[in-house]
């Protein structure tokens, strides 16, 4: 906005200054006295256009000051609303049962048989009822690990996270689910992948892949390659390919031999090699990507 408004000063001056000129070349008898006259006049008009802009310079900050605050008051708003209802309800089976459409951490419990934990709901994209079960956005939380920490889970809820796959499980055989990927580059795109059922199977299956529906969307899709596929992680090797994928590329996931999506990679904005966070149809190519979440939701 800064620079739409001094381009614009800059054109009025040079537009007022060549009329000027080609004023005095079509009209020779003009007195100096009159063109000192009009020069001064242009340049007065010149500094009300610099006073009006540094005016509007100012307004534009206290515009964003203002926008940063009622932004900050909502997120504190929510974070109000998603704690009184924890407390007020206890624990839903899913996000989808949360009664308002307010997205923030809530208690969540497949089933009587498990223990409840706190996951984000995202309730107001894609009609809301989500819950995220990964999340990167900006390379602090490291997923390079093992087998015990991709089980169990890991990060902070609402920030960079994985929920686990236990939990994972839990929550696609409880009740039917479909998975949403959601991908942006480091050049602000965004797309999105849908499938239409996600269900993982157990620790004993490794975690298996056992469905994964139709897609849908705008990224591609490059999680069906990955179907029907187990977990892997540096210190278990799951996967088809000769050597351990989760080694090779600095992450655990559901390999095949090894990857045509992989979001659990280093955090790098790099193009041409496969170590980072990759969904290749996006673009295809391997570009990584700036931020990447998983989402399920009951069907």
């Amino acid at each position: 906005m800064d620079r739409l408004l001094w381009s614009l000063l800059v054109s009025l001056t040079v537009a007022a200054r060549s009329k000027e000129v080609k004023s005095n070349v079509l009209d020779k008898p003009q007195t100096d006295s009159v063109s000192g006259f009009a020069l001064e006049l242009l340049l007065n008009q010149q500094d009300t256009l610099l006073y009006n802009f540094r005016e509007i310079q100012q307004e534009l900050r206290e515009l964003r000051k203002s926008i940063s605050e009622t932004q900050s008051n909502q997120q504190q708003l929510r974070s109000t609303l998603s704690n009184m209802t924890r407390t007020y309800y206890g624990y839903f089976p899913s996000c989808k049962a949360v009664p308002i459409k307010v997205s923030g951490k809530y208690n969540i419990r497949a089933s009587e048989s498990v223990s409840p934990f706190i996951g984000f709901c995202e309730q107001e994209k894609f009609e809301g009822g989500w819950l995220i079960i990964q999340q990167r956005s900006n390379g602090t939380l490291d997923f390079d690990r093992d087998w015990i920490d991709y089980r169990n889970g890991f990060g902070q809820v609402g920030e960079e996270v994985w929920i686990g796959l236990e939990q994972i499980h839990q929550m696609t055989t409880a009740r039917a689910c479909e998975l949403l990927v959601e991908l942006t580059d480091f050049d602000g795109t965004h797309k999105y992948a849908r499938y239409s059922r996600f269900v993982i199977g157990s620790e004993a299956e490794q975690y298996r892949i056992r469905t994964l529906g139709t897609y849908s969307g705008t990224a591609g899709d490059a999680f069906g390659k990955h179907n029907e596929m187990m977990f892997t992680t540096r210190d278990r090797d799951n996967d088809k390919d000769k050597e351990n994928c989760a080694r090779q590329y600095n992450g655990g996931w559901w390999f095949k031999n090894c990857h045509i999506a992989f979001l659990h990679g280093p955090y790098v904005n790099n193009s041409g090699k496969k170590s980072g966070i990759f969904w290749y149809p996006f673009k295809n190519s391997w570009s990584g990507l700036s931020s990447s979440k998983m989402l399920i939701r009951p069907l």
